[in-house]
């Protein structure tokens, strides 16, 4: 066995042992039945011999038809039933008519635990992506992330198809062939050996499919990633005109794509091509040998090769099931490795509630001497940060300053390296995080809206809410009176990413979706900094009127938002460097008034040097 067929056996052995996981015993009453209509079928080719014999084809007798056909008429004859030809007919009738119905049942069982290995794949990967850390998110190509789990396991279907197919040939041609043999072993031997001799010729093949189909898993997943990219960035193609740029990148991976799929499908032609050639000849010689060398009886010749022309499609459907495997394993290997990886890096799961303390009111957050890295990079140092219950405090500095690293840290999105973090004095580190994360309203500067209703967006998370907690929600976050216009009102569509809304009705709604349910922390990250600014002084002030009743955290590029915030910290390569209210840091003509000073420069238009 060469060393590229060893690692494909594996992971066949692999996705068998892995569909019995999965789908449980069932599988093993699949196996029965495949194993049962194989007997049935070859049992109802084998009842012709002693039907033929009775006919006056071949020899006549006792042993008419051979061992085989002497037994089943001797059968017949303990059963007290006469061996006519009608009975002998109805005998046949009867076991074609028994292997069809245990086929369908086969096929419906199959397709049942088809269907189910999927859903159970497609459900296990979302999970464990969905559950792992915010790190592993980091790392991840989204492309990949969205492939895996739209385009690889529906692969993992044909797998398991592919291997039913083998598992089905394999079993119904050894039923065949043991039949066959008990006719005529020589005349059996020869369909061997033809057979072996086919395999042979096609089984590079089949080590082509392999990399085929490594080539496919790759290409669907720069396809996915680079379309996701490109749409999302199409008013930035339409407005630079470089509309052709997109196009040739995405029919440049959709060509290598179909190179790979084009010549799969022509080897797949190959194959059928040569099993069929090679099962005329071997036809055609078996008949020779069979009455002009062997001197075989006529009736068991005319029933071995019945046998071998039913005999030759599972022959090539296991030839043609090896060479899918190939090309769909690799498509296991990646839905695997997937899995596993996304496993590793899962967050602690607790079903813990959160202390009497943190189930309502607001949150306050103590950050003390913390510091995060990344690779070895310090994106935070010894920071000092205390929030009482119900204050406003702004994050502000020039990118890269660490300020969204600081939000990240409180909500346990990174580990801290050094240092402590509490929530209402209680250690972040003892505290579930997923019960935290549901008391902590957030909004980020990219508006994330589904396309789905003004309603199922605003509810997202607490679908069967009241219809009172909604209307409270809207309202505080001003969106209540452009809601009112709409004709279907709540149940509005917003369109793909909420492109039917005007960019200030999206931010509203997300407002209203991050305050729903009076959060103990609202997250405000960039929020507005992408809105006008009549718009920003509308979603600021509805900010500021929740002052008192929740914890704030703001981050922003834009520094008049601001001024609502109780304390401002001025973050630079990860430390504070200046803490106070607006009127303090502006009257102590720091780092903050150099950059609100710089900023109100690049407003009114003035040439500034930085």
């Amino acid at each position: 066995m060469s060393d590229s067929s060893a690692p494909r056996l594996g992971l066949l052995s692999g996705l068998l042992a892995d569909i019995v996981s999965v789908v449980g015993r069932r599988y093993w009453l699949y196996v029965c039945l495949v194993t049962l209509t194989g007997l049935m079928e070859a049992v109802s080719l084998a009842s012709v011999v002693p039907l033929l014999a009775v006919l006056g084809v071949g020899s006549t007798g006792p042993q008419a038809g051979g061992k085989l056909g002497g037994m089943s008429l001797s059968i017949l004859r303990w059963l007290g039933v006469p061996a006519t030809s009608v009975t002998i007919g109805l005998v046949v009738v009867a076991a074609l008519v028994l292997s069809t119905l245990l086929f369908m049942v086969q096929a419906y069982i199959g397709a049942t635990l088809q269907t189910t290995y999927v859903y159970r794949w497609q459900q296990r990967l979302a999970g464990g992506i969905f559950r792992a850390r915010w790190g592993y998110f980091l790392k991840r190509r989204q492309g990949d992330l969205i492939n895996a789990l739209v385009t690889e396991i529906p692969r993992l279907g044909g797998a398991f198809y592919q291997a039913g197919l083998l598992l089905t040939g394999v079993i119904h041609s050894v039923m065949f062939l043991i039949i066959a043999a008990v006719l005529s072993g020589t005349t059996t031997a020869l369909v061997i050996g033809g057979a072996a001799v086919l395999f042979l010729a096609t089984r590079p093949l089949i080590h082509r499919s392999y990399r085929f189909g490594t080539g496919i898993s790759h290409e669907n997943a720069a396809l996915q990633s680079m379309a996701g990219e490109l749409v999302s960035g199409a008013k930035l193609l339409k407005a630079t005109a470089t509309e052709p740029q997109a196009v040739a990148l995405i029919t440049g991976s959709a060509d290598r794509l179909r190179h790979h799929i084009l010549a799969n499908a022509f080897d797949v032609q190959i194959i059928k091509g040569v099993f069929e050639f090679g099962a005329a000849i071997m036809g055609a010689v078996i008949l020779v040998a069979s009455q002009a060398i062997l001197k075989v009886d006529p009736a068991v010749t005319l029933v071995v090769l019945a046998i071998f022309v039913r005999l030759m499609p599972k022959l090539t459907s296991v030839q043609h099931g090896v060479q899918s495997l190939s090309f769909v394993l690799p498509a296991v290997e990646l839905v695997q490795a997937f899995a596993r990886e996304a496993e590793s890096q899962a967050e602690a799961a607790s079903s813990t509630e959160l202390p009497d303390a943190l189930r309502a009111g607001p949150l306050s957050v103590t950050l003390q001497q913390v510091a995060v890295s990344y690779g070895g990079v310090e994106a935070l140092s010894a920071v000092n940060v205390e929030i009482p219950a119900g204050f406003c405090v702004a994050l502000v500095g020039g990118s890269g300053a660490g300020k969204s690293t600081l939000v990240d840290a409180v909500l346990g999105l990174v580990p801290v390296t050094s240092g402590s973090i509490s929530i209402n004095g209680e250690p972040l580190a003892r505290l579930p995080l997923a019960s935290l994360r549901r008391r902590v309203g957030y909004m980020g500067q990219e508006t994330v809206l589904y396309n789905a209703s003004i309603r199922d967006n605003v509810l997202w998370g607490n679908p069967y809410a009241a219809a009172a907690a909604l209307d409270e929600a809207t309202r505080v976050a001003g969106a209540a009176g452009f809601i009112r216009k709409m004709i279907s009102g709540y149940d509005t569509m917003v369109g793909d990413r909420g492109a039917l809304l005007a960019g200030g009705e999206r931010q509203r709604l997300a407002l209203a979706r991050a305050v729903f349910g009076k959060p103990g922390l609202l997250i405000l990250d960039e929020a507005t900094s992408a809105l006008d600014a009549e718009t920003e002084r509308a979603v600021t002030d509805a900010v500021a009127a929740l002052k008192g009743n929740t914890t704030i955290i703001m981050i922003a590029h834009r520094l008049s938002s601001v001024r609502i915030a109780d304390t401002i910290c001025v973050m630079e390569q990860g430390r504070i460097v200046e803490k106070g209210s607006w009127d303090e840091l502006i009257s102590h003509r720091g780092r903050f008034h150099q950059l609100w000073s710089l900023q109100r420069a690049e407003e009114r238009g003035d040439r500034v040097q930085a």
